[in-house]
């Protein structure tokens, strides 16, 4: 997707951009009308080039970390000459971007997405990485074991996956729409663990592909969306994050790649419940 704006901002620019968001959560409609606008005019479109819609202080900090925004380094201020003396030929000037990233922190980055309250858009539509919680107080369906959870953010991990295309399609559309648990891994374990009856997904029967019937598939989606809460982040190359972050978080939901000693036995119980 072509930038409206642009992703490489001076400190000082970064500066003003974050005190403007502060100013734009305390303004009325048409004051964060005018603080928008003064936001585009130092070139940052968060909804268009970032997909962030009612920007928050945290939602800058994620694209920072995750190298979605670059910021340049300000530059040293010189010591002048004192009393006309020439001080001698200036140094050069170090380059404002160092042409090596620093490792990629697998764990840092994302926005939340809640999908009770916060629009599709907020999702960025680019290849990322996602993890998915439960709600505090939320519970996983009871399927007689019991599985060890790590946190993040504050939430219980139960899942995390990739999209090589758009997060924001596979995250929205293939999860927490209806319909869809012959396309979505995740609604097909926890259906499973529901104990939904399984029907063919497809017109040739043959083929062994599985949903569950219209309305269990629309009480999956309610439960989703009241029970669980997601973080995203955009990431041009997925795989590279996906083994790391399922052998630092071992979600019991990751039934592929999932190579864990913890949640072996409830991992088991859910492939089981898959294809019975």
């Amino acid at each position: 997707m072509d930038l409206k704006g642009k992703n490489i901002f001076s400190q000082e620019e970064i500066d003003e951009l974050r005190e403007l968001i502060r100013k734009r959560i305390r303004a009325d409609r048409s004051g964060q009308k005018k603080i928008r606008d003064r936001m585009r005019k130092i070139g940052f479109y968060g909804s268009h080039d970032f997909g962030i819609t009612d920007l928050q202080p945290r939602d800058l900090e994620s694209l920072i970390e995750s190298g979605r925004i670059k910021v340049l380094r300000r530059k040293s201020s010189s010591s002048g000459s004192r009393s006309g003396v020439s001080q001698g030929p200036k140094r050069p000037e170090r380059p404002l971007i160092s042409n090596s990233d620093p490792p990629v922190d697998p764990l840092s980055g994302y926005i939340s997405f809640d999908p009770e309250k916060d629009p599709p858009t907020r999702i960025p539509d680019s290849p990322g990485n996602y993890i998915v919680c439960l709600r505090k107080g939320a519970r996983l369906p009871d399927i007689g074991i019991e599985c060890h959870m790590k946190v993040f953010q504050g939430y219980q991990v139960i899942y995390t996956g990739i999209s090589q295309k758009s997060i924001r399609k596979r995250d929205h559309r293939q999860h927490f729409t209806g319909n869809n648990a012959g396309s979505s891994t995740l609604r097909k374990s926890l259906g499973s663990m529901f104990g939904f009856k399984k029907v063919p997904r497809d017109k040739d029967p043959n083929t062994g592909k599985t949903k569950f019937s219209e309305s269990d598939e629309r009480k999956l989606s309610e439960w989703m969306k009241s029970n669980l809460i997601m973080y995203v982040r955009s990431y041009q190359n997925p795989k590279e994050l996906e083994e790391e972050l399922i052998t630092s978080l071992h979600p019991p939901l990751n039934l592929s790649k999932n190579n864990s000693g913890v949640n072996v036995e409830f991992r088991a119980k859910i492939s089981q419940l898959r294809v019975s």
